[in-house]
Order: structure tokens, then sequence, then C-alpha cells
């Protein structure tokens, strides 16, 4: 379907040139209105993620896994450089197609500034600053720098969700190959056990360094050497899989060094270094190998002669003007509204109501929970616990604030390390949802606790939600304050009983008023 011809046919007096930039003559790319309005665009965008920006370049400095963010805006501009002969000569036609992308994309990074998402704000950045340069650049030379705007994602720093599923795969390689090569294995989950010891398949044996390095230098390596976009997705997928299945084969040799050696080699930090060195020439390999497909350079075709060979000699301004104040428009309009979020200062506190004063749960503070709950960073934190082993803990936090939230990974109800968990049970409480969970240790010790998060007057047991409705409550202003609540009891199997009086507790020592002091 022609929707400018459908537009056109509704509004007879319409131009091409006001509404779709078609009139709008071919501008050079060093025309000083076009570098004019890029500056200012430009600025915009910062000065709108410049929370964002900030956190990608802390995470860069203290992260190995992500330190390559710190190259990809350079690598970026020397493949624009690169190319300078076109880069300088071309000419540009700014596009209404980029403006929607960009809206969302800038919607997206108001909702998880509010959220404290900082991961899809730092990728709205990202995506945001792509869109914008193709709105001023138009379709014909996004197209054709298609992928120095793509590689700009790589400086986003993520990928560490994918730990968890790597170090199963590598546990899996590990055991896998030591069957093969007929050494005794047992594997517990992450733990493997051979006859010289034992060996945990941890965080820095995932291979995400690995995988993300790999992933940034196999596509730079699939753009420079092969000109056909089918090569270049069958070597970064290539570039992808190379690293899990080395990683698999690295662990599996550190094993069996540990094996053979009588645990005297492979076994402390000198396993990262063989890591390393494995990595090396698995990238070395990787180039090796890519290099029997290299396309033949071929001679550049001058796009900036055949785009001026086009008769398109209409000068029109106003669609350009209109375009630019728009785009500019919605950027400032997003930067109002995340200026406009209340952020509570971490360093204010919060005094209780006098009802607080008066619960029954009062016998004595608890510095170091037994079943592990821990919430940082809150504007106000009670953990009190009675003779009987029966604990109350209550965090409050700022929907958003200075420092730390209330949805973090770093946040745990109880410690997984020491607990595990028998069973759970949604139960209402006060017509309230609440969530019983049931513990065990390894010493067979049972233990039981109930919470529920409060955001304002909701009340839900479900993070998701929990996070939703602070960034809503952020939003709309309905409310800046959240909470977690949760009682727990020791030393009772008999669960019905446990759910009994966690409940009762659970409803007197419900706290529900709070002021700033």
């Amino acid at each position: 379907m022609d929707f400018r011809a459908l537009y056109l046919a509704a509004n007879p007096t319409a131009t091409n040139e006001l509404f779709f930039c078609e009139g709008e003559s071919l501008m050079p790319v060093t025309d000083k209105r076009f570098l004019a309005t890029l500056s200012l665009l430009l600025f915009a965008w910062a000065l709108v993620y410049q929370d964002a920006l900030a956190g990608m370049e802390a995470i860069w400095a203290r992260s190995d896994t992500f330190a390559h963010g710190y190259f990809i805006l350079p690598i970026c501009l020397w493949l624009l450089w690169r190319d300078k002969k076109h880069l300088l000569s071309c000419n540009i036609k700014p596009t209404w197609l980029a403006l929607p992308p960009l809206v969302v994309s800038l919607f997206v990074g108001l909702f998880a500034y509010a959220a404290d998402i900082n991961v899809l704000g730092q990728l709205s950045a990202v995506t945001s600053l792509i869109c914008l340069l193709w709105l001023l650049i138009g379709n014909k030379q996004a197209w054709y720098y298609r992928f120095p705007l793509a590689y700009l994602l790589f400086a986003v720093p993520m990928g560490e969700n994918l730990i968890p599923w790597l170090q199963d795969v590598t546990a899996w390689f590990t055991v896998f190959f030591l069957k093969l090569n007929g050494i005794p294995v047992y594997v517990d989950g992450l733990y493997i056990q051979i006859p010289t010891g034992m060996f945990e398949v941890a965080v820095a044996c995932s291979g995400i360094r690995y995988l993300i390095a790999s992933a940034a230098v196999g596509a730079l390596y699939g753009h420079l050497t092969y000109n056909k976009t089918h090569k270049q997705i069958t070597f970064f997928i290539f570039a992808i899989t190379l690293p899990i299945l080395a990683n698999g084969m690295r662990a599996y040799g550190i094993v069996a060094i540990a094996y053979y050696s009588d645990m005297e080699y492979a076994t402390g930090a000198d396993h990262l270094i063989y890591g390393w060195l494995f990595f090396g020439l698995i990238i070395m390999l990787m180039f090796w190998i890519g290099g029997f497909f290299a396309d033949k350079e071929t001679a550049s075709t001058d796009v900036a002669n055949v785009i001026a060979t086009e008769k398109n000699n209409i000068k029109s301004s106003a669609a350009y003007t209109y375009l630019t104040a728009i785009t500019l428009s919605f950027l400032v309009i997003i930067f109002y509204l995340l200026q406009s979020i209340p952020v509570i200062n971490t360093a204010n506190k919060l005094t209780v109501s006098s009802e607080v004063a008066n619960l029954a749960m009062q016998d004595k503070a608890v510095v170091n929970s037994s079943w592990g709950i821990n919430f940082s960073d809150a504007l106000q934190k009670t953990h009190q616990e009675n003779n009987s082993g029966l604990e109350v803990f209550r965090a409050v936090y700022g929907n958003k604030q200075t420092q730390g939230e209330m949805i973090s990974s770093n946040n745990v109800m109880h410690a997984p390390e020491r607990w595990t968990v028998i069973a759970t049970e949604a139960l209402l409480s006060n017509d309230r949802p609440v969530m019983l969970v049931h513990l065990r240790n390894l010493n067979g010790l049972p233990r039981s606790y109930l919470y529920q998060f409060k955001v304002g007057d909701y009340y839900t047991v479900n993070k998701n939600k929990a996070k939703l409705m602070q960034a809503w409550h952020s939003l709309s202003r309905q409310s800046d304050i959240s909470e977690v609540r949760a009682i727990s009891i020791v030393g009772n199997s008999d669960l019905v009983v446990v759910r009994d009086a966690l409940e009762k507790t659970f409803i007197k020592s419900t706290i529900k008023d709070f002021s700033f002091e």
C-alpha cells in the first residue's frame, strides 16, 4: 500500500517537500547548516542520556568484560574515515522514517530511568543515537554506513544474563570430554568431582569475556574481510559459536591437567593464564579460517557522483526545518520528563510512625540474618528477632533514589548457598498477596518466611510487577516510597502451623506510615 499516494490524494494541497522531505535538495555533508543541526541534536541527545552515558563509562572502567567499550566509538569513527572519500563528497537527505523509532527509543529510555533498569537505558541511549544519525543523513547514507552504526551497539555493557547458561554449557562440555577421555567424573550442578579433587564452574569460567570479545572482534573482521552480507552473517555466527565450544575445551583441559599432574598445575591463578593464552590462539584460528573465504576487494563506487546526477533541484528548507524542530522538541520533552522524576537522596532518613514503637516485635535488633535476607542501601531498615526465633524484616526505598534500589540482583530474600527452597505458596493476607517460602539447610533445619512488596498502595509478590509499578508511580507522581516486608520463623516443620503463625504476626507487624525527618 502506497501511504504517500493516499496522503497526497486526501490532501491535494500537501507537497512531497513538506511531508516526505522528497523535495529537499541533496545537501552535502560538509554543509554548515547540516553540521550545525548535527551538533545541536547530538548535544541535546547527550544531555538527555547523561546518566546512561556516565553509567556505561563506569562499567567500562571497572569491568574487564566490557573494557572493549572504550574502543567502539573510535573504531566506528575510523570506519567512517577509512571511507573518507565517500564521506566528504556524499550528499545527504534527512528522512522522516527514522523519527518513529527515535521517539519509541526515547520513551523506552524514560521508562528505564524511572524503573532504574540501567542496561535498558544504556541500550536506549545507543539506539537513539543510531536513529538520530539515520534521521539526519537519510536512508541512502544510513544504509551505506549500516555497519558502523550497528557496531555502536557493542558499546552497551550487556550480556551478563547469559552467564548462568554459559556455566551450564561449560560444565556439560567439560564432563563430556572427561568421560570421552576415560577420566572418572561425578557432576553435581556446577561442581565437577574427579579422583584428585573438585572443581567449580565459576562465573570467571563461564567464558562470557571470551564470547563478548570474540563477537565484537568477529563482527569487525567479517565486515572488513567480506563484501557479501551472507558471508558476514555466517562468520559472525561462527565467531559466537567457536568461543563457546573452545571455552568448554579449555575447562576440560584445565581439569585434565590438574588430574594428570595430581593437582599441581592448573588449580590456581595459572588456569586463568592458560585460558587467555588459549583464547588468543582461538582468535588467531578464527582469523586464519576466515581468511580462506575472504572476498577480493572491489573498486568502490562513487555514490556521491551517482546521487549528484539525480534531477532534484527543488530547494525547500521547510521540511528540513520542521524535521529538526520536531526532533529537538521530543528531546526537550524527554529531558523535561526525566528532570521531573523525583529522586530521593539516600542521605535523608525516614522516621517510622508511632505505630512502630508499639509493635510486639521489639525484643532485639538483628545485624546478620540467619536466613540471609539482605536489602542494601535502604532509606530505613528494621530487623528484629524475639526469643522464639521469629524475625521481622522491613526495608523502605525511594522509587528512584541516588544510590541503590529495592528490586536488584544484589538484594535477596534468603541465602541460596545455605538454604534450599522446599515449597512455595501464594497466599492472601488482608486481601493482599503474600508469598510463603519454606526452606531447609544442609543440616535439615527447617525455616519459613513470608514476604510482600508494597509500592504506594499497590501490593505484590512479583519483582517485575513491583519494578513496573515503581516506574509508573515515579512517572505519574502517585508515590515516591516503596517497601519490602518479610517475617520468618525457624525450627518448625509443620507447614500449616508455620503458615498460621507467620500470617498472624505479619498482620500485626505491618507498618503503614513513614515521613521524612
